[in-house]
């Protein structure tokens, strides 16, 4: 072997080790912007606000009359407080940001069922606001409907019931 195989070598080594760290840093990056996505949905729901809007929208009956909801300033507002929250997990379910599943799985029964509720209400809106207003929460909604998390229709305490840690 000749200086200048070697150094042709080691010079591809060094590229080949640098491609590999390269790759090992995007998907460590990635790991972490899924953690702190996660934690920043978690933090969403750990507020006073979030728990009473989603008690207050609870209360609805299914597809709630228009008029219903806007005899209800509390009720409105809430749908209002809940839709900037489903807004932005679609937003970032969209652009991958945050898995669908583990939004199925922290808060999907929530979406559901808050569309479940407001889809009336929310269409209704759009004819004052424009077609923006609730896209994303309905979609995030119709996705959870298309792909739910595995084991999902039979609730976690069912579905994954053999985890072990």
């Amino acid at each position: 072997m000749t200086i200048t195989t070697l150094a042709q070598l080691a010079s591809s080594v060094a590229v080949l080790v640098a491609v590999v760290f390269g790759v090992l840093q995007l998907r460590q990056m990635a790991k972490t912007r899924a953690v702190l996505a996660a934690a920043e949905l978690v933090r969403a729901m750990q507020t006073i606000e979030f728990a009473r809007s989603v008690r207050l929208v609870m209360s609805l009956p299914d597809d709630a009359p228009l008029e219903v909801i806007r005899a209800d300033p509390e009720a409105a507002g809430a749908i209002l407080s809940l839709s900037h929250v489903y807004e932005s997990l679609g937003v970032m379910v969209f652009h991958r940001i945050v898995p669908l599943h583990l939004v199925d799985d922290l808060m999907g029964g929530y979406v559901r069922k808050t569309w479940q509720k407001v889809a009336p209400h929310v269409e209704a809106r759009r004819s004052e606001y424009g077609v923006f207003y609730g896209e994303w929460m309905q979609w995030l909604a119709e996705r959870l409907h298309e792909h739910p998390s595995p084991g999902k229709l039979s609730g976690a305490h069912v579905a994954h019931r053999a985890w072990t840690p």
